[in-house]
């Protein structure tokens, strides 16, 4: 069937009340959307399908594809699941390939980190393609008002018997660091005296640190709650893991405290998934004007 018929049998399918997604899009010439993450290769990976079902019921009609930063993951989803988990020039090509010349891009990072300086990066090496980019969660401090907004309406009542410690992963990167910082600075200033705290898996405050801070603050119950977009292999092993390195072992080790845990990530609370939408609408609202 030639491109003429295919974009004819688009626009009779829409008027028709059908949509199928990549033959409305091809037809309509809208861009398509990619979804990049940093991956992982747990159960947690239904998060990203949850994250999807948002977009659609936000962006309607459009072509979604994904694509996953880390090699590590890849690797290890190719080497034990015998599946394909495509990067983001991989994305991009096909997308070109198959006759889209514009695509927005949305970051599912925390922090603008190293994972997306590689996604800024990895944009501008297909030629032809325009392509703009939807911002990690905290990019600006409006941001990480809300994002604390959405976690603190689930925070337990009483902060001073129960003690909450988000874990995030971390970052290498200083413009991630700074994130992460300011992001601590916010919880501090908005909760005073109460034990609420911000500790890295990977940089600092670390967990030594944060778990002496939760000490000195006399709670009798310790909530760990991933600060991390899935609750992956970091959740199962270094934050509640039955390891002696595990956050949750060394609370134990070091006091009598009821510890509870969280096993789902940040991809699950709704009012933070619309701050990464409102940031793909932003990136779509570039590539048309």
């Amino acid at each position: 069937m030639t491109r003429i018929s295919l974009r004819w049998l688009a626009v009779l399918l829409l008027v028709l009340g059908f949509a199928p997604d990549s033959l409305a899009i091809a037809g309509a010439g809208e861009p398509a959307l990619v979804l990049t993450a940093f991956g992982t290769s747990t159960a947690a990976f239904d998060t990203y399908r949850h994250i999807e079902e948002q977009v659609k019921a936000r962006f309607p009609g459009y072509e979604i594809r994904w694509a996953f930063t880390s090699g590590k993951v890849r690797r290890k989803v190719a080497q034990e699941q015998g599946k394909e988990l495509k990067n983001l020039p991989q994305t991009l090509k096909e997308l070109k390939a198959a006759g889209f010349s514009r695509v927005a891009v949305q970051s599912l990072h925390v922090v603008p980190g190293a994972e997306w300086q590689e996604v800024v990066a990895e944009t501008r090496q297909v030629p032809g393609l325009k392509v703009a980019l939807g911002k990690p969660l905290l990019s600006d401090e409006a941001d990480a008002g809300r994002t604390l907004e959405a976690l603190g309406k689930v925070f337990p009542p009483d902060l001073q018997k129960t003690a909450v410690v988000l874990v995030g992963h971390g970052s290498p990167d200083s413009q991630g660091e700074q994130a992460y910082l300011a992001f601590e600075k916010l919880l501090r200033s908005r909760y005073p005296g109460q034990n609420v705290y911000l500790g890295l898996v990977s940089g600092k405050p670390g967990r030594d640190e944060v778990l002496a801070q939760v000490k000195r603050g006399g709670a009798s119950s310790v909530l760990l709650v991933p600060f991390l977009l899935v609750a992956g292999e970091h959740v199962n092993t270094d934050i509640l893991g039955d390891g002696p390195e595990s956050w949750k072992s060394r609370l134990l080790s070091q006091g009598r405290y009821r510890v509870e845990g969280w096993r789902q990530g940040l991809g699950y609370n709704d009012a933070i998934i619309n701050i990464y939408l409102d940031h793909l609408q932003e990136a779509l609202r570039s590539l048309t004007d």
